[in-house]
């Protein structure tokens, strides 16, 4: 019988298919589909679960806290961001444990710096520029990704 394969392999390439699904949805739609966010935390919490119990609750802390901060933006100024990309967020916790903060941090900059750019190329205050999140957030993770291979 053949061994299953290692689960972080597994887990980062579900990933990478989980944020290009989202990053192409929320650039075409400007949404991030619940069933996509669902599948991808079950999927995540699932193979955390074959590591053990105490596995299961890492990935279960690190998901609830890495989406927290984003969770309070969103409900403060729901028109700055969806509750899709804060989902998002936790399934990056889910998957990357406490290396999802420097994947938000780098996807937040290159998101805000991005803006920057945009409103002084169009002479636009910055709070008036609207951006997807998800591909900066996929952005920012693709580094943490590419180090857990």
């Amino acid at each position: 019988m053949e061994a299953l394969p290692e689960p972080e392999p597994v887990l980062m390439a579900s990933l990478v298919l989980v944020l290009a699904i989202a990053s192409l949805t929320d650039l075409r739609a400007r949404i991030v589909p619940n069933r996509l966010t669902l599948a991808a935390a079950l999927f995540g919490l699932g193979l955390a679960a074959t590591g053990g119990a105490a596995k299961l609750g890492f990935a279960a802390l690190t998901g609830l806290a890495v989406a927290a901060p984003l969770l309070s933006a969103a409900l403060v100024r729901p028109e700055g961001m969806g509750m899709g990309d804060v989902k998002l967020v936790g399934v990056l916790g889910i998957y990357l444990g406490w290396q999802a903060w420097p994947a938000l941090l780098g996807g937040l900059f290159l998101a805000g710096l991005t803006g920057v750019l945009i409103s002084l190329g169009t002479r636009t205050s910055p709070s008036q520029v609207a951006l997807p999140l998800v591909p900066f957030l996929a952005l920012g993770a693709l580094p943490v990704i590419v180090s857990n291979l």
